[in-house]
């Protein structure tokens, strides 16, 4: 019989797995997008939470036991409202830039300017077409637009 509603977790897995979450998002570059859906079902999480266990649930043992233990805990943290409000606060400190990753420590100015050495720097070349993944502004595109090819 398969048993709903047992697993319990500690604030740090919940933590941990939702700076995973983050990361991932931030890896595509779909904070933004992700902070509006987020806000938009946030009052629906626990209906959601409850149709993934009845819809999904049954068929993730059939993937192998890490899978169904995995998806167990990421529908039992996404079923409660302050863990959605928790990864949409984490989201909004990476799109402003000012998100640090948990148990790294920031450096000071001065410890980061000895840490990089000095590179030559280069004289852009300004006849050069700029590179597939490159912006017309010179940024690099991130997560899912490097794929176009404009």
């Amino acid at each position: 019989m398969y048993t709903w509603g047992e697993v319990k977790l500690t604030e740090e897995e919940v933590d941990e797995i939702l700076h995973k979450v983050a990361e991932k998002i931030r890896l595509y570059g779909m904070e933004t997008v992700a902070i509006l859906t987020l806000e938009s079902v946030k009052p629906m999480v626990y209906v959601g939470g409850e149709l993934g266990r009845v819809v999904l649930a049954p068929f993730l043992p059939a993937l192998g036991p890490q899978y169904d233990a995995l998806g167990d805990k990421l529908i039992t943290i996404f079923e409660d409202r302050k863990n959605i409000e928790k990864l949409i606060q984490i989201l909004e400190q990476m799109a402003k830039g000012e998100y640090t990753p948990p148990g790294k420590e920031e450096k000071t100015p001065e410890k980061a300017e000895e840490a990089a050495p000095a590179e030559p720097q280069k004289e852009p070349q300004e006849d050069a077409e700029p590179k597939k993944d490159e912006a017309e502004d010179g940024s690099k595109r991130k997560g899912w637009r490097s794929w176009l090819p404009f």
